[in-house]
């Protein structure tokens, strides 16, 4: 958990940045713990979503659904229409809403191209890649940041779909 200070601190310093009139509403900024007892085991959902994938696409599909959606911590920020958000040590993404979206890179191997929208008190991110497209929607309840999350991808016979609960940490 020790790695994840590098790029809350990063997103920590671009919160700094005054935002416009139109502002996010509703997410509540902070760094965040996944609650495993009150979240849907993801890498399950897509294990079983991807049973179905032929066997030569398979094990690559699988892998880089798990390194994109492997997140312990997530620290965000919202200002104004800004919204910049961190998982784990990654490199933070800053988007701004309305806007054009910005290409992301994971690893080099996973690249995104990310855009935000809200929506009264929820935060969309969708990051759009070669494996299809992923939308995590967050919006906070009490202490918590929930996210639900909704893969599309046209080797799916359905989208995945799955909830993680985290738990404000500071």
């Amino acid at each position: 958990m020790r790695h994840t200070l590098s790029a809350a601190i990063g997103v920590a310093v671009l919160s700094s940045a005054s935002g416009s009139a139109s502002p996010v509403q509703g997410v509540v900024s902070g760094i965040y713990e996944l609650d495993n007892a009150r979240s849907d085991n993801a890498f399950k959902v897509i294990d079983s979503a991807t049973a179905n994938i032929p066997d030569d696409k398979r094990p690559r599909i699988r892998m880089r659904l798990r390194k994109s959606i492997a997140v312990n911590r997530i620290r965000i920020s919202t200002a104004g229409r800004r919204v910049g958000i961190a998982y784990d040590a990654k490199t933070p993404i800053v988007v701004w809403l309305g806007e054009e979206p910005i290409k992301w890179t994971l690893i080099p191997e996973l690249v995104f191209d990310v855009s935000v929208k809200a929506d009264g008190g929820t935060v969309a991110l969708t990051f759009l890649g070669e494996y299809g497209e992923r939308t995590s929607k967050y919006h906070s309840v009490g202490q918590d940041l929930v996210e639900n999350t909704t893969i599309v991808n046209p080797l799916f016979s359905t989208p995945i779909v799955y909830n993680q609960v985290y738990s404000k940490i500071n």
